[in-house]
């Protein structure tokens, strides 16, 4: 496993540590000379306020949105902030993408590990954004971190019985929502747990802090999360240079439990999903949306929906056509009449490499991680890949597995998978950025991957949260991904790497198959 993955970081054009977001206030923070004392660090999440405000974070799971011409114009100013006149067109030309990640108090890695129970400081889990450069670094000042379910939901806040988050990990994407506009328009955020909830979101950078949504003009009209807060005591939202704001109303019409109000608004009672457009077989300028629920091992999707006038409550726009829940109370189970399965009759194709000899590893059963850059895998054949992941067993180690599919439609079958691997950790002498990884914990030998019977040299969590095309050379894709939830890296590694280990021998007939 981890001979491979050294492998595909041989390819890398660089590889970085994700600094801590510079939004996340110094009094939340481990400092770097705290951070080798697991006492200290076990403290800062078991102390303080029971509201959890003084609880220091620390950031991992990362993925990274793309700003390029996709994105329509007015959307694309607003995120770099070019629509402001006090933003220069030189500051705006700088910012290439968005980084989203998570910004907890735990459970994470940072120390000794800390389990989600036992704690008395109710749990945090911040969206934490930040724009980034051509070279993946943050741009200074142009940061911030929401808690999400605070700011759509404030009376769930309070009142949730359980001090847990109903959202985790996050992500952002870019969709076309406006008919006979071929630009994507509008941002939707996901946040999982048990299941992954769904909303719109507006985002845009500004030169200092402002509760002022004016001149935001999108299809949202609601006030934006207050970046000036009147009480000091506030833990809802920090930053200075991003401002975020939310639908009006994500509550159906007459509920009030705020367990059911987030099942209506899942994309299914499962996590671990990915979004991918395609271009209309039928002609015309409006894409086709679709949610991988599954990538293979039982491949399935759905087709979905994003187009609307507005986004003001819930209603204005319908997830699933005509889509049903099978039991709401099931973490928002949908009826499945409308899933694709996507499968060969003889099953999937066989992986291009195992495990090593000896090594029992339980079916590999294909849960979703990210999604998806299209590589060209010539003979006039572009394919869509992602990347897989699944447990090792009770220890619940990470593995990851490229996987490719036709995107021709209906069934945008899985034509290729790669063998396991998994990714590095920390490297002092290549990253950029590595000396802002400050906690050894994660890298320690006893947190290497270790299954039952084998060590392998790489980290026991590698959660690949992030798979785009790099801006600077579509030759390359960066691969983000959060270490032992502790720290964020990305690997800025080869396309023609990625497409070997999709095919070792080079002989796929696939290849030639004529998909059409």
């Amino acid at each position: 496993f981890d001979d491979i993955g050294k492998y595909l970081e041989d390819s890398a054009k660089f590889t970085i540590i994700h600094p801590l977001n510079d939004a996340i206030p110094i009094d939340r923070k481990i400092p770097s000379s705290m951070a080798k004392n697991y006492t200290y660090i076990d403290s800062r999440r078991n102390s303080g306020p029971e509201d959890g405000s003084q609880t220091a974070l620390v950031s991992f799971n990362p993925s990274i949105l793309p700003l390029n011409s996709d994105l329509d114009e007015n959307l694309l100013d607003y995120l770099t902030g070019r629509y402001h006149p006090d933003i220069t067109d030189e500051e705006a030309d700088q910012v290439k993408y968005l980084s989203i990640a998570r910004a907890s108090n735990g459970p994470h890695g940072c120390g000794s590990a800390m389990p989600r129970y036992g704690y008395n400081p109710r749990e945090h889990s911040y969206l934490s954004l930040t724009l980034l450069d051509y070279y993946l670094q943050p741009i200074p000042n142009a940061s911030a971190i929401v808690l999400a379910y605070q700011a759509m939901l404030p009376e769930c806040y309070r009142r949730r019985k359980m001090k847990f988050s109903p959202f985790h990990d996050y992500q952002v994407i870019a969709v076309r929502s406006t008919k006979g506009n071929p630009k994507k328009d509008q941002l939707f955020m996901t946040a999982s747990d048990v299941n992954t909830k769904i909303f719109p979101i507006d985002i845009r950078r500004v030169p200092a802090p402002t509760n002022s949504a004016e001149g935001w003009e999108t299809k949202m009209t609601n006030d934006p999360v207050p970046m000036i807060s009147q009480d000091p005591s506030s833990h809802l939202f920090y930053g200075t240079g991003l401002q975020v704001r939310f639908m009006k109303n994500v509550r159906p019409p007459n509920e009030t439990d705020c367990e059911l109000i987030l099942n209506y608004n899942a994309i299914d009672r499962m996590k671990n999903y990915h979004f991918f457009d395609i271009p209309n077989p039928n002609g015309g300028v409006d894409a086709l949306n679709y949610v991988e629920l599954r990538p293979h091992f039982t491949r399935n999707l759905r087709p979905v929906n994003f187009y609307a006038e507005k986004f003001e409550k819930y209603g204005d726009w319908e997830l699933i056509p005509g889509g049903t829940f099978q039991s709401i109370h099931n973490n928002g189970a949908r009826n499945r009449n409308d899933v694709i399965l996507n499968q060969f009759k003889v099953g999937e194709p066989k992986q291009q490499f195992l495990p090593p000899k000896n090594f029992e590893l339980k079916a590999m059963n294909g849960r979703g991680t990210s999604c998806c850059v299209d590589l060209d895998f010539g003979k006039n054949q572009t394919f869509k890949v992602g990347i897989s992941h699944t447990h090792t067993g009770v220890e619940r180690g990470y593995l990851s597995r490229f996987y490719a599919f036709s995107a021709k439609p209906p069934r945008f079958l899985t034509v290729a998978i790669s063998g396991p691997f998994c990714l590095g950790g920390l490297d002092k002498e290549k990253d950029m950025n590595a000396e802002m990884q400050v906690f050894p914990a994660p890298d320690l030998d006893e947190n290497r991957l270790h299954p039952p019977n084998v060590t392998f040299d790489c980290p026991h969590i590698t959660f690949a949260s992030g798979l785009i095309e790099y801006q600077a050379d579509k030759n390359f894709v960066v691969i983000s991904y959060g270490v032992n939830d502790c720290y964020s890296r990305s690997v800025v590694v080869s396309k023609k790497r990625i497409i070997e280990l999709l095919d070792i021998k080079g002989t796929e007939g696939w290849r030639d198959w004529d998909w059409d």
